[in-house]
C-alpha cells in the first residue's frame, strides 16, 4: 500500500510540473527543450566525431546558430570546468571536450552531470531575466516528456 501512496504522491508532482509547463513563456519552454536536447545529443555521441555531433545538433535544431551554440556551450564549459586553460575554443573543440568529460561520469554521476550541463545551457539560451530555479524545476520534465520519448 505505501508503495502506491508514494507512486501517487510522484504521478500528482509531475502532473502539476505539466501544468506549470503549459504555463511557462514560449521562449523558455523553448530554450529548455534545446538546452536538454543539445546535451542529450552530446551524451548519445560520445564516440562520434565532433562535426557529427554537430550535424546532428543542428538538423535536431536548425534555428540555433553556430555562434549562439558556440557562446553557450563555452559558458556550460567554464562553469564546469571543463575547458581550463584553453581561450576561446572554437565550437568543435568545445564539443569534444564536453564530450571527454561526460564520459568520465557514470551512473547517477553522470545523470547529475547532464542534468546539470542541461541546466547551464539551456540557461544559457534562456532570455536573460529567466531564474534559474525555474529552468531547474522543468529540466527533468523536459527530459522525460520532450527529448527522452
Amino acid at each position: 500500500m505505501a508503495f502506491f501512496d508514494f507512486l501517487h504522491i510522484f504521478t500528482d508532482l509531475f502532473n502539476s510540473v505539466e501544468k506549470a509547463w503549459n504555463k511557462l513563456d514560449p521562449k523558455v519552454q523553448d530554450a529548455v527543450i534545446k538546452g536538454s536536447g543539445v546535451i542529450s545529443i552530446i551524451n548519445s555521441n560520445l564516440q562520434s566525431t565532433p562535426d557529427v555531433v554537430f550535424d546532428l545538433i543542428e538538423k535536431k535544431y536548425p534555428d540555433v546558430t553556430k555562434e549562439n551554440l558556440t557562446a553557450a556551450l563555452a559558458n556550460v564549459t567554464d562553469k564546469l570546468n571543463v575547458a581550463q586553460g584553453i581561450a576561446n575554443p572554437d565550437l568543435l573543440t568545445t564539443i569534444k571536450n564536453l564530450q571527454t568529460y561526460f564520459s568520465g561520469f557514470q551512473g547517477k554521476f553522470w545523470e547529475g552531470t547532464a542534468s546539470t550541463a542541461s541546466q547551464l545551457l539551456s540557461i544559457a539560451l534562456a532570455p536573460d531575466e529567466t531564474p534559474f530555479a525555474k529552468v531547474a524545476l522543468f529540466i527533468e520534465y523536459v527530459y522525460r516528456k520532450k527529448i527522452k520519448d
